[in-house]
């Protein structure tokens, strides 16, 4: 499909310009929504917001990477050295809040502080830190991941309101492109039927049989509609070089159509029989799911403050062991180790609990607003259905008036080829026609507008 589409656009751009007089080429509402989507610079621009949505939960998964350090520390002097601090290590987050962590020391000096001391081959430690108050139950790793991990999903989300965006732009562009050329065709068949009757009338003049006056008055319709399909003519040039701003190649590279190029609306109708107030379309829609994601990171934001009423209580715990040759299982001890604990709570809470209370207005707050947005979207669903439905009706009554003035006009004319009619009554039912024509455009592209909203408003397009 894409290359029929790509050798279409060479066609319309590179195409000689006798076929191009000659030869007319269609492009459909489906084949161009898909170019719009697959090359238009936004269309790139919402996939990096999925890239964007990636690189936030990398972000996220990076404070759980394992982390080595070491580093010496050295003192000569006159001759001496004073001392030598060696030391190395891995530590390695985990999801439950504890720190595992594996190390090396080995200090040496004639002027070593005697609790770094350590025996010639140095000390190996393996243990652990763990939070048994605050941050046992969540803390900001683990926060931050969760958080990445709701960011990523809106930035899909996003990327799917700005594609939709997008296509509804698209789809206002086509079809205004489409009502304007279907107003040319129409003046251009109305020119047509008008020729043939000043030939007709000038033949009964030249018979006798009408008065010379009538081919003035069938030349200034003439006049009147040509003027009308230069204007039109004019406006389709417009909507066309407007149109042509949603043409790319990859983004990067502007296409142009032709002006043989003709519009085919090839996308059918929203089933009017589906239930468009489902709760389901409304749950489901982006912009309702972005602002209930925002409810959950405030939520976790919220749980966070919490965390912080409860007191910091660290509890850490290394065994040590050296290499005394006797193998690592026999050269262990559990006598020997070191632990510490570290304990502290703020006395009155103060900043802690307004913390808190903060954070719960603004869950309280983004709540309101995912209710209100759900109301509103359940809204603008329920109105532009309303209008799609009547919009029809109005095109099925228009077709029937069309059919009526057509019936007049060619009742008129059987009067007038009988000599019980007049020119005049002929020129006024067919312009009563085109007028109802006119008016059945204007309704239809409305109609076909409220189709391209609802399928904006309930994602369809996408």
């Amino acid at each position: 499909m894409m290359k029929w589409i790509y050798s279409l656009l060479f066609v319309w751009i590179w195409g000689s310009s006798v076929f191009a007089q000659e030869e007319v080429q269609i492009l459909k509402y489906s084949d161009y929504l898909e170019i719009v989507k697959a090359h238009h610079p936004v269309a790139f621009q919402a996939n990096l917001k999925e890239t964007e949505g990636d690189m936030y939960l990398r972000k996220a998964k990076g404070g759980f990477d394992p982390k080595l350090q070491g580093g010496i520390n050295q003192k000569y002097f006159d001759g001496k050295q004073y001392y030598s601090y060696l030391n190395g290590g891995l530590k390695v987050p985990t999801w439950y809040g504890i720190e595992a962590e594996v190390g090396y020391n080995n200090n040496e000096g004639t002027r070593l502080n005697p609790e770094s001391y350590n025996v010639e081959t140095g000390i190996w430690n393996l243990g652990m830190t763990v939070n048994l108050g605050k941050g046992l139950f969540i803390d900001q790793r683990r926060a931050d991941l969760k958080q990445a991990k709701i960011i990523q999903n809106s930035t899909k989300l996003e990327r799917k309101l700005i594609l939709n965006q997008l296509v509804f732009d698209a789809s206002l562009a086509y079809l205004e492109w489409a009502k304007a050329y279907e107003k040319v065709v129409l003046y251009q068949k109305s020119i047509e039927n008008i020729e043939e009757r000043y030939f007709n009338v000038k033949q009964n003049v030249m018979f006798g049989d009408q008065p010379q006056i009538d081919t003035l008055k069938v030349r200034i319709q003439i006049q009147d509609r040509s003027l009308k399909l230069t204007q039109s003519q004019m406006e389709l040039t417009v909507k066309r070089n407007y149109l042509n701003t949603y043409l790319w190649q990859d983004g990067f590279v502007p296409l142009e159509m032709d002006s043989t190029v003709i519009p085919l609306v090839d996308i059918d109708a929203p089933d009017e029989s589906f239930n468009w107030g489902a709760d389901s379309l409304v749950e489901n829609h982006p912009e309702v799911l972005m602002y209930k994601n925002n409810v959950s990171i405030s939520k976790i934001d919220y749980r966070m403050k919490k965390e912080s009423l409860k007191p910091l209580l660290q509890v850490k715990y290394n065994a040590l062991s050296s290499d005394l040759g006797n193998g690592v299982i026999n050269d262990y001890s559990i006598d020997n180790y070191k632990w510490g604990a570290v304990l502290s709570y703020p006395i009155f809470t103060r900043k802690e609990r307004a913390d808190v209370r903060l954070n719960q207005i603004k869950v309280e707050s983004n709540e309101a607003k995912w209710v209100d947005k759900k109301a509103q979207v359940n809204y603008k669903i329920q109105g532009v259905y309303n209008q799609m439905v009547s919009l029809k009706q109005q095109v099925n009554i228009q077709e029937e008036a069309v059919d009526m003035y057509n019936t007049l006009l060619l009742s008129e004319q059987q009067l007038f080829g009988l000599g019980e009619s007049s020119l005049f009554l002929i020129n006024t039912r067919d312009q009563n026609l085109i007028n109802a024509q006119l008016k059945l455009i204007d309704i239809d592209f409305q109609y076909r507008i409220s189709e391209a909203g609802l399928r904006y408003q309930t994602m369809l397009n996408l």
